[in-house]
């Protein structure tokens, strides 16, 4: 697994200029909803969602955010995995898994959920689950997919930002 940051970076590109007849843009979900419960609560807009496949490396990426806003926390979430996007779940402990899912408040308490990244060490859990893939966007890089599904997490406490217990993410798209 190379860089899902980077994966996730280069799939908004792609699909952000381009629509569909439909009107919605290929690669990115029509809709996207994201709710916390435990340390910090509440529910958000998480659009645009995008998933996308690399030619090059053969690694695929969901991701999404929320930009922080008043009341409104931070939002980042990046799943990287080896292979297309099919129908199915994707977990913290699939072989091959990159994941960084991080919630941050306004005043700067944090929680994480990530695995296979450089210096930073497990944390959380996660359960991606896709009820439909649409392949509707193909490039020479790559392919860009519309996706239907759930992911839910478990984040937890980032050390030294002042957040406790844990935060339950349950994202619809």
């Amino acid at each position: 697994m190379r860089t899902a940051v980077a994966l996730a970076a280069a799939a908004a590109a792609v699909v952000g200029c381009n629509t569909g007849s439909t009107g919605l843009r290929p690669g990115v979900s029509s809709s996207c909803s994201v709710s916390f419960s435990g340390a910090t609560t509440g529910t958000y807009d998480c659009q645009p969602a995008t998933t996308a496949y690399s030619l090059l490396d053969g690694d695929a990426v969901f991701s999404f955010g929320v930009t922080q806003s008043g009341a409104r926390p931070q939002v980042a979430v990046s799943l990287a995995w080896v292979g297309e996007p099919q129908v199915g779940s994707y977990a913290n402990t699939d072989v091959g898994a990159v994941a960084h899912l991080q919630v941050t408040t306004s005043s700067g308490a944090a929680w994480l959920a990530s695995v296979g990244e450089n210096n930073v060490g497990a944390a959380g859990t996660y359960l991606l689950t896709f009820s439909s893939v649409v392949n509707n966007l193909q490039t020479a890089q790559g392919n860009g997919y519309s996706t239907d599904g759930t992911l839910t997490a478990t984040l937890t406490p980032v050390s030294g930002t002042g957040a406790s217990g844990t935060v339950t993410l349950t994202a619809t798209f």
